[in-house]
């Protein structure tokens, strides 16, 4: 038998997911059954913009505490002179990429979808996906996103990272709207990362602000 959240799905994705209450529903229904049957390996990528969207804080999770050290990693080498290398830089450029361009939100929610045999339009069609994208803006536009490790403190810099959406600092850009980093450190101070990318994935641009 069908589970109940999965036909539920079926029929809200029968058609556009256009407004901010079509995609809280949407990413909402998606939680429940993140929750219901953990997917293997973990998708971290649609955890985190199902729970941006619904406020609800990251951790306590090994995927979390994977991502903060790859922060942990950026922030060390933004603050320790000769640290850049050319691995460094494409850990960067990789780090960012994924939550720039939504790309990996993107691949994890069709994948989701695929596995119960649920519509994948809104991820294989252009248009639907930045339709979804112009929409969730609308949903995250006054919450935030925590990212915090639960267990044993053991990074070198890195106390949380606070997502909340930025402003449109591209004109030609990938996603209707910018995402802002700020970091808190284990010494109290704050860095504040803002990055956008042309729709054309050709240019990345990153500012970075230590406060």
């Amino acid at each position: 038998m069908e589970d109940a959240i999965v036909r539920k799905l079926r029929e809200h994705l029968s058609g556009p997911v256009d407004t901010e209450c079509k995609v809280i529903y949407l990413l909402c229904e998606i939680r429940k059954l993140l929750d219901k049957q953990p997917p293997d390996p973990p998708l971290f990528a649609l955890r985190l913009y199902c729970n941006w969207a619904l406020h609800v804080d990251l951790s306590r999770s090994r995927t979390t505490r994977a991502f903060l050290e790859r922060v942990d990693r950026f922030v060390h080498n933004q603050l320790t002179p000769g640290t850049d290398t050319k691995e460094t830089f494409a850990e960067e450029n990789s780090l960012f990429r994924e939550f720039v361009y939504l790309d990996t939100f993107r691949e994890e929610l069709s994948r989701f979808l695929a596995a119960r045999d649920l519509p994948t339009a809104l991820c294989a069609e252009d248009k639907r996906w930045f339709t979804f994208l112009a929409a969730y803006a609308g949903v995250v536009e006054d919450g935030s996103l925590v990212c915090e490790d639960g267990g044993p403190n053991e990074l070198r810099i890195v106390d949380k990272v606070t997502f909340t959406k930025g402003p449109q600092i591209i004109e030609d850009s990938h996603v209707p709207f910018g995402i802002t980093w700020d970091i808190l450190l284990k010494d109290g101070r704050h860095l504040e990362v803002e990055v956008a990318a042309q729709s054309d994935q050709k240019f990345l641009l990153s500012g970075v602000n230590l406060v």
